[in-house]
């Protein structure tokens, strides 16, 4: 089960004398130890030529201090009506509701002694992270640490504080853009995720449990994750630096200092197991938001899965049998239209071969909307040509995803 991190939650208390918390002694004894090392032996330096001859102990911290300017800690306050129970009956005293239970029993109170339960409004309170993208106050953070804020107020790493506004979100990349009004403000350096490679050290600086500037320390775990319990649509970068709620929107950055990636998720059924949006992803979407323009993404309307030996058994078909296999088909899409269906194997995508639902997804993605897609068909024995022409996603998903009504007979275009 994922843990995706939701805004709404209790505050943890804030220290304002803790800025920078970063467990650098190991990673310092280890590096110092291996260039020690290396430097007792030549083949292996001038296998490993790449590396640095000289190596600060207190790289981490340097990189940290150079960062922590640009982080920031998201507050946020969301109204609510809920409704209060009913207390008669109940042994408690005036005195004790109030010290215990924060219950307030005085005069126009919902709660009375022979009354039952009311309405009453109620101000949650959570918090998430960011990063400063310029000096005029645009700030990059998730779409789910704000998404659902009546109030939002920035603190920087000097204290002061700022309320905040939403430019703009996204809510199928989970990525948002809001802005303050604030003078001297220190931007992040963002860098690039597409060179990355698993094992490389990376930093995530953010508010985890409302602790603000946390620094913590780990790797690249890995690259190109799916996560279909979190978001079908993007891959993620995964990391064993610490995690936690309140990270959310807090950048994962290299040894240099710049972002590559935005942290946003862990896994619930582990430890060390995270998840960031690579920054390559976001830069494109940040600055349609900024522009003050919607993101718009080309859609066909199908779901997928890969075809397996075993699944291909199942739906009597060779067990060598190649291709991806259509799960859903959405009401009304652009794929509904070209008359796909349940149950259709596609095997080539625009004449290159699908073996995997990524690959379909990811060569859909880059195609410019009003795109005419050629999809070879596996169908009860047959192959098919059928072209699909993609469509900007709708902006209400909920409609766009519901699924299409199952048809009672091959559709093969032209042939409603």
């Amino acid at each position: 089960m994922l843990t995706h991190w939701l805004p709404i939650r209790p505050k943890a208390t804030r220290s304002k004398g803790t800025r920078l918390a970063v467990s650098a002694m190991a990673l310092a004894l280890l590096f110092s130890g291996t260039f020690a090392g290396l430097e007792s032996s030549p083949a292996m330096a001038r296998t490993l030529n790449f590396m640095p001859q000289t190596f600060s102990p207190n790289l981490v911290a340097d990189v940290a201090e150079l960062v922590a300017p640009s982080v920031v800690n998201i507050d946020i306050e969301k109204t609510t009506s809920a409704v209060a129970p009913n207390l008669s009956g109940l042994p408690f005293s005036d005195d004790l509701l109030r010290r215990f239970f924060g219950f307030d029993t005085g005069s126009g109170s919902p709660f009375t002694p022979f009354g039952g339960g009311g309405a009453q409004s109620q101000v949650i309170t959570g918090n998430g992270s960011g990063m400063i993208l310029s000096k005029d106050g645009y700030i990059l953070t998730n779409n789910h640490v704000v998404s659902t804020a009546d109030k939002m107020t920035v603190t920087l790493n000097d204290g002061r504080q700022f309320p905040a506004r939403l430019i703009g979100r996204d809510a199928v990349s989970d990525v948002a853009v809001i802005k303050i009004d604030a003078p001297n403000l220190v931007p992040v350096s963002l860098g690039t995720s597409d060179k990355l490679r698993p094992g490389e050290w990376v930093i995530a600086i953010g508010s985890p449990l409302g602790f603000d500037h946390t620094v913590t320390l780990g790797i690249v775990s890995a690259l190109s994750r799916r996560i279909p319990d979190l978001n079908s649509n993007m891959s993620f970068i995964q990391t064993d630096a610490a995690i936690n709620p309140g990270n959310s929107g807090g950048p994962l950055v290299n040894l240099k200092g710049e972002v590559i990636g935005i942290n946003t998720a862990i896994s619930g059924r582990g430890q060390n197991i995270g998840f960031a949006i690579p920054v390559d992803t976001v830069k494109p979407i940040a600055d349609t938001l900024i522009a003050g323009k919607q993101v718009i993404r080309p859609w066909v309307g199908i779901s997928m899965v890969d075809l397996n030996p075993d699944l291909a058994k199942h739906v009597g078909l060779p067990p060598e049998t190649q291709g991806v296999v259509i799960a859903q088909v959405m009401q009304n899409s652009p794929a509904y239209k070209a008359g796909l269906m349940q149950g259709d194997v596609i095997q080539k995508i625009d004449g290159k071969l699908a073996t995997k639902a990524d690959v379909v997804q990811e060569n859909i993605r880059q195609k410019p909307i009003n795109t005419k897609i050629s999809l070879e068909i596996l169908r009860n024995g047959h192959h098919i040509q059928v072209g699909v022409l993609s469509e900007p996603l709708p902006a209400n998903t909920e409609e766009a995803f519901a699924p299409a009504k199952l048809r009672v007979k091959p559709l093969y275009p032209g042939k409603p």
